[in-house]
């Protein structure tokens, strides 16, 4: 593989990374806004709060948030280590680890 190809593949690979992080962020923030967050970040804002449901709840967003991180970025670093192939970006998304709400 010549230079300009090689340059070429590396971009190609920061392009699929940076689609599938974006994805992972619509996707935290989908899932915090089925129970009525503005999204990820609202949502661990509230593992401080004195209302225990939203402590409570706030509390599972900030575990969620921390293992879908590490899922992902574990994921992208496996792909380039050549340890596994580049998922889809919905692929991806299918693979992280589900929001468990507490009841």
């Amino acid at each position: 593989m010549g230079r300009r190809e090689e340059v070429l593949a590396k971009a190609a690979v920061e392009a699929a990374k940076n689609d599938a992080v974006k994805a992972v962020q619509r996707h935290l923030d989908a899932v915090a806004r089925e129970r009525n967050y503005d999204g990820i970040l609202s949502l661990c804002t509230y593992a401080t709060s004195a209302n225990p449901k939203f402590s409570s709840e706030g509390q599972a967003g900030v575990e969620w948030r921390d293992a879908v991180w590490a899922y992902c970025y574990n994921a992208l670093n496996d792909v380039s280590e050549g340890l596994r192939t580049q998922p889809t970006v919905e692929g991806l998304v299918a693979e992280l680890p589900q929001m468990t709400w507490p009841t």
